[in-house]
């Protein structure tokens, strides 16, 4: 006679199905649903963090290079304007004999003092006296006569002008002075006595008195006479 063995406690008898597995498993393929859910979320935070921040250090950059920008050209603005100033103010420039190039209808002496000064019309015969013997440049100074063949007055008006008196070989001038004409040059102021003017043939209708009461006139090479431009 066969003895029959009971069965131990939690065993699953034969042609059984046990019910607590299937539980247990949809609790784990929850466990790993709900774990794979928190992982894709924090991805994408972490992806959103990312290009947040590539977007604010682009903005970053574009900002500076645009102040750079700006900054580079109100320089190069500053620049091109100060060539614009400066021309705009009359200059005295060196010229090839050492003295001064002045502004038109002026004479200057080699020290600066202006012996014919358009912006304060005034008597030059007490300047002349001073700078006797100096070098003398004068800038599109006007002819008001020419009443010898080898001198002629220049300066503003009768009461305001200065006799020149060419030297040189007759000929060398480039041209014909002519009473109007404005001329540039390079002379030297010399003194003169009371008998010069008949020397170089001024009458006392030409100014004669004038010019011996003066005691100084300029000389002036034909060669460093230019009619003005």
């Amino acid at each position: 006679m066969s003895s029959t063995t009971p069965p131990s406690p939690g065993a699953t008898p034969p042609g059984a199905t046990s019910v607590g597995a299937p539980k247990r498993d949809r609790k784990r393929l929850l466990g790993l649903i709900g774990a794979a859910v928190v992982a894709l979320l924090l991805l994408l935070l972490l992806l959103s963090r990312c290009g947040n921040d590539d977007d604010g250090q682009s903005s970053a950059a574009a900002s500076s290079s645009a102040a750079s920008s700006t900054t580079t050209d109100s320089s190069s603005a500053s620049t091109d304007s100060s060539p614009a100033r400066s021309s705009s103010t009359p200059s005295v420039s060196s010229g090839a004999t050492g003295t001064a190039a002045g502004t038109p209808s002026s004479i200057i002496a080699a020290d600066g003092t202006m012996v014919l000064d358009p912006a304060a019309p005034a008597d030059p015969t007490a300047v002349l006296g001073q700078v006797s013997g100096q070098t003398v440049t004068g800038t599109a100074v006007q002819v008001l006569s020419v009443p010898a063949d080898e001198g002629f007055w220049i300066g503003s008006s009768d009461a305001q002008r200065v006799w020149v008196q060419l030297t040189g070989v007759a000929g060398e001038s480039p041209y014909q002075v002519r009473q109007g004409d404005r001329v540039d040059f390079t002379g030297t102021v010399v003194a003169h006595d009371a008998g010069f003017p008949a020397t170089v043939g001024v009458d006392d209708a030409e100014g004669a008195a004038q010019l011996a009461g003066a005691g100084q006139h300029i000389e002036v090479d034909r060669a460093a006479l230019e009619l003005s431009a």
